[in-house]
């Protein structure tokens, strides 16, 4: 896919970095020449420009673009006139990133309906992570269905993964997730997962397996109490 990240803050700059990564093209644009040479060597194209010039903008390949994201958080007026603008040059994707109420109240005036909280949304997970016991990572599905990493249950440990029922006191087991040992290195761990539901991958769980679960949060919440 093609993207067009505008604003090369922690955001917008990791976000540029992790899709030029996955193999995607990416233009880094920000009004900061320090920072577009910064990251031209992890980002496949950075570009230095005034994003609130409309002339300036045209020379963006906006037409192949499939997604224009806009990290601006620390400039409102700058953030909600290059919405503005791109969405009179005719671009239809456009992500925003908001930082208040107020902001997200008028990019969504002008057309701008898909925004993004970095800080909100990563607080949010994480004060539901420390608030669960056990639990790697969790992901909303709604407000009371809830997809969590967890760890292994110690009765768990030593049986087959054929072994396991995938209901778990009122919880849908998805995935048995292990260490990819061949391919982590010290400084980054990487992981294979295994569905529950294929009897043929028969993996034998050890202590440092993750299980991935679906369920009410409640009902997740009591499973550690248990």
């Amino acid at each position: 896919m093609n993207f067009i990240v505008i604003g090369l803050g922690n955001f917008g700059a990791s976000l540029a970095k992790i899709l030029t990564s996955m193999g995607h093209d990416v233009i880094g644009v920000d009004k900061e020449i320090d920072k577009v040479e910064f990251f031209k060597d992890t980002i496949r194209t950075t570009i230095s420009m005034d994003i609130t010039d409309i002339h300036a903008l045209k020379t963006l390949p906006l037409k192949e673009c499939d997604m224009v994201i806009i990290c601006i958080s620390d400039d409102f007026g700058s953030s909600v006139k290059t919405s503005a603008l791109l969405k009179k040059l005719g671009v239809d994707k456009i992500y925003a990133r908001e930082s208040s109420l107020i902001h997200k109240t008028v990019l969504n005036a002008i057309g701008i309906h898909e925004t993004i909280n970095p800080e909100y949304e990563t607080a949010f997970v994480f004060a539901e992570m420390l608030t669960l016991e056990y639990v790697w990572s969790i992901y909303n599905i709604s407000e009371d269905i809830k997809i969590a990493e967890i760890s292994v249950p110690d009765d768990f440990i030593g049986k087959k993964l054929s072994e396991i029922n995938p209901k778990l006191r009122k919880l849908d087991i998805l995935y048995l997730k292990y260490p990819d040992k061949q391919h982590s290195l010290p400084s980054l761990e990487k992981w294979l997962a295994a569905d529950i539901a294929d009897s043929e991958k028969d993996i034998l769980i050890e202590s440092d397996m993750r299980l991935v679960i679906k369920g009410h949060k409640k009902d997740i919440i009591d499973f550690f109490r248990d």
